[in-house]
């Protein structure tokens, strides 16, 4: 039986420029995170953090979790990695709802 190999360098050109999307859009992540630690005092760090994963973040999570859920079918050498991340995105916006739901129960977000 013999492979083609345009077909085998066709996918795995696919899955090169798929970890390119990977890496490129959890960089906002990170920075969404890690930039607060550097530039603000200590002491609000933690409402800065809460704030923006509750507004910017979301839409950042949303956008990650379309890349995990596409990297299911694309790299599937990782497929565990992309479920684990799809579970914690999926977790953190169903977070944030809730949040936005009983905002004004929640003494966290109102300090």
């Amino acid at each position: 039986m013999m492979i083609n190999t345009n077909n085998a360098q066709i996918i795995d050109n696919k899955v090169k420029t798929f970890r390119w999307l990977f890496y490129i859009s959890l960089l906002p992540i990170l920075i969404l995170f890690v930039f607060p630690l550097v530039v603000f005092h200590t002491r609000i760090i933690l409402y800065l953090e809460i704030l923006a994963a509750l507004t910017v973040g979301v839409l950042v999570a949303l956008f990650f979790l379309g890349v995990n859920i596409y990297g299911i079918y694309v790299d599937r050498k990782r497929k565990n990695l992309y479920r684990i991340l799809i579970f914690l995105m999926s977790s953190w916006v169903l977070w944030a709802v809730i949040s936005w739901t009983y905002i004004e129960y929640m003494d966290y977000l109102l300090r």
